[in-house]
């Protein structure tokens, strides 16, 4: 294999690592939406937010534009060393506006979407339990409850631990099984 064709290779296969990765960020943002919109139908006591995942569009156009840039390098490298300086230096400059166009997207992306989150999970009537209650060994995650007492409940405690959509089920099958 010559040494064009490793690096033509090298540089492809790292720009579908990273649009995969991109592919995946999406993939994983529109599945924490959908479980979002599946808590509040519910209309159970107990739900869990994760604030991480307001951070998930902003990477995942910083990690599309990393791999978008890669697959344009890949086509300059058939070109002369011509080319590639004077094409090199548009492309290094676009891809640097899109990744701190995605930096600025994943850090206002996140504060907005956790906003807008509150924002609903309050007109649903929820409302977030007192610090150091639940999860208090997760950083990004909330517990939100519609009955206050429950965050202070000590078989609510033993169930939510880990903040999954299950455990707030198994907090509705404990408050049913008590009626």
């Amino acid at each position: 294999m010559t040494n064009k064709a490793s690096v033509f290779f090298l540089i492809f296969c790292a720009g579908l690592v990273f649009w995969a990765m991109a592919a995946g960020a999406g993939w994983l943002y529109l599945d924490a939406q959908a479980s979002n919109q599946e808590a509040f139908a519910s209309g159970r006591q107990l739900i869990v937010h994760s604030s991480s995942y307001g951070f998930l569009p902003g990477a995942a156009l910083g990690i599309f534009a990393v791999g978008l840039y890669l697959l344009v390098a890949l086509a300059l490298v058939p070109f002369g060393e011509e080319v590639r300086k004077t094409k090199g230096v548009l492309v290094q400059k676009v891809a640097a506006v899109v990744v701190v166009a995605a930096l600025m997207l994943t850090l206002l992306g996140q504060i907005w979407l956790s906003h807008r989150w509150e924002a609903t999970a309050k007109a649903k009537g929820y409302s977030p339990c007192p610090p150091l209650t639940l999860l208090i060994n997760r950083m990004t995650y909330t517990a939100w409850t519609r009955d206050v007492s429950l965050c202070t409940d000590p078989q609510v405690s033993q169930i939510v631990q880990r903040g999954g959509p299950e455990e707030s089920k198994e907090v509705e099958a404990l408050l049913q099984s008590r009626q």
